[in-house]
């Protein structure tokens, strides 16, 4: 087990525990209250170290009174974290020897929702460097340095029957010089007082009792459960007598080394004034379990810094920055497969710039064709078409077909000009060429004497817009070229049917003579005044 050593002085005396500590088990092992040498403090422990081999060996050191202020101050109701800056601002301003550089710690006594109690020490700076220049001439690394009147109070409340017992309970300690006087209530310490006591022995028990009554006075408790005096029955039992006479509280004594395991040779070699060494005790005993019970100018109570949960916040900025980086790959992939395709697109599209240019400027040569036949109808298919919807010859007959053509709007005119013999008759004569391609304007109709009955005489004039001739010019083209595509699509069959027509000489005859007219069909002059078409005129 490791071992530990607990030390405190006063100008008369050195006081050292040592003991074997391992969590909740604590071995005494060696323990000594030794005169202090006229060299002083540092020759008395260098010595007494050397002696006892406890050179290097891990210290507590339990300070007095004397060497820290101490007051019980009042808080507003602050969270723990936010206690220790609370405390040292009040602290500073309040105490008369604590500056910016004190060390300052604190007790928490008593807490309600409207304010904190707590018990405040504050020492000096060059205090501190003196207890740990004592303890480095002496080879011995310092772990603690804690008032002394507290750690043996957290050592009773903690290893004794104090926590049944309800109410104050009293702790005294009595050195050479001063009596340290501590007040619990509830388990908790609530006051702390060291008092001078007379160098005349048989003065002390009443003084004693004189200041405990002040002390009771001091943290208003009337009657307490008990008083705890620390010691040992024969040396204290004159003391215990007063005391309970003149409190009337029962008034036990305890043997801080009966409260812990002993080491077998030491409990003969143990001093009579064994009461002194119980804050040393109660140090080595709440080291490990109870620090929370002292007052640690070592290490004092400070606001506990959160720790940053760094996997946490590593999860929440690289989860972000993992998406951006994501995202980023994913735009970038999808941006240079939109760059390889532009550059695709635009050198095919340099490669047909050429072509491009040369169709378009076909296209114009072939619009400016257009343009020009556009003003030309298919004058063959316009008078087939013509043939096909006038009325029947015994109703009209067409005297002339002008046809003409403009160039600069484009459309095409046919005027008609005949007889009728109704005026019904050239209604219907308009209405059966009136279309979307064609308008008709009629130039008047008059009424003449007449040996027939074509008594009636118009004329007529069609309109055909440019676009109706380019329509059917490329009409006639596809019909064209499907006719030529068709044709090249079976060649043996044409040319089976031209074979054909060759092996059979009797059908040359035939068919000539189907195109040769017959002297019936030749119409003489006096037919040609009722022809459909007497005479014919196209102009362009």
């Amino acid at each position: 087990m490791p071992k530990k050593l607990a030390i405190d002085w006063d100008e008369t005396e050195l006081r050292f525990v040592a003991a074997q500590c391992t969590g909740t088990q604590v071995t005494i092992t060696d323990a000594a209250v030794i005169p202090m040498l006229p060299s002083g403090i540092f020759e008395t422990l260098r010595k007494a170290i050397s002696e006892h081999g406890l050179e290097k060996t891990e210290t507590l050191v339990a300070i007095g009174r004397g060497k820290a202020e101490l007051r019980e101050l009042q808080f507003p109701p602050v969270p723990d974290e936010e206690l220790p800056d609370i405390v040292r601002f009040q602290a500073i301003r309040t105490f008369a020897s604590a500056g910016e550089s004190a060390t300052i710690d604190y007790l928490v006594t008593h807490r309600t929702s409207a304010n904190v109690n707590a018990i405040v020490a504050a020492v000096a700076p060059p205090k501190l460097e003196e207890v740990k220049e004592v303890c480095a001439a002496a080879s011995l690394p310092v772990n603690r340095i804690t008032l002394r009147p507290l750690s043996a109070a957290a050592f009773f409340l903690t290893r004794s029957n104090a926590l049944a017992t309800e109410g104050d309970v009293v702790l005294i300690d009595l050195l050479s010089h001063d009596a340290e006087i501590v007040v619990s209530r509830d388990n908790k310490v609530i006051f702390v007082r060291t008092v001078r006591m007379p160098t005349d022995a048989s003065a002390r028990p009443r003084a004693l009792v004189n200041e405990l009554k002040r002390s009771l006075l001091a943290c208003g408790s009337k009657s307490p459960e008990k008083i705890v005096l620390w010691g040992r029955e024969a040396v204290h039992r004159s003391d215990v007598a007063l005391l309970s006479e003149a409190i009337d509280t029962p008034v036990e004594v305890a043997n801080p080394f009966d409260l812990v395991d002993v080491d077998a040779k030491l409990k003969s070699q143990l001093p009579d004034h064994v009461g002194r060494l119980a804050p040393l005790v109660g140090l080595l005993v709440c080291d490990e379990t109870h620090a929370g019970r002292l007052i640690d100018f070592l290490h004092p109570r400070e606001r506990v810094e959160e720790k940053k949960d760094h996997r946490r916040t590593a999860l929440f900025v690289g989860v972000p920055v993992a998406a951006v980086l994501l995202l980023g790959y994913f735009g970038y992939h999808k941006l240079s497969k939109l760059d390889a395709e532009i550059e695709r697109l635009s050198k095919a599209n340099a490669a047909m710039k050429m072509p491009v240019e040369e169709a378009e400027q076909f296209i114009a040569e072939t619009e400016k064709v257009d343009q020009f036949l556009d003003a030309d109808a298919i004058w063959i298919d316009e008078i087939r078409t013509l043939a096909t919807k006038l009325p029947p010859a015994e109703e009209v007959i067409l005297k002339s077909i002008v046809a003409t053509s403009d160039i600069r709007s484009g459309v095409s005119t046919v005027v008609l000009s005949g007889s009728a013999t109704h005026p019904s008759v050239i209604e219907k004569l308009e209405a059966s060429i009136r279309d979307e391609n064609h308008s008709v304007t009629s130039e008047g109709a008059s009424e003449q004497d007449a040996k027939n009955a074509y008594r009636w005489v118009f004329t007529e004039k069609i309109a055909i817009p440019p676009h109706y001739a380019r329509v059917q010019r490329y009409a006639g083209i596809e019909a064209a070229l499907a006719a030529t595509e068709a044709a090249s699509e079976d060649p043996m069959e044409n040319a089976a049917e031209d074979t054909v027509e060759d092996s059979d000489p009797a059908s040359k005859p035939a068919a000539l003579e189907s195109n040769i007219p017959k002297e019936s069909d030749i119409p003489n002059e006096s037919d040609a005044e009722t022809s459909v078409v007497p005479s014919a005129e196209v102009q362009s």
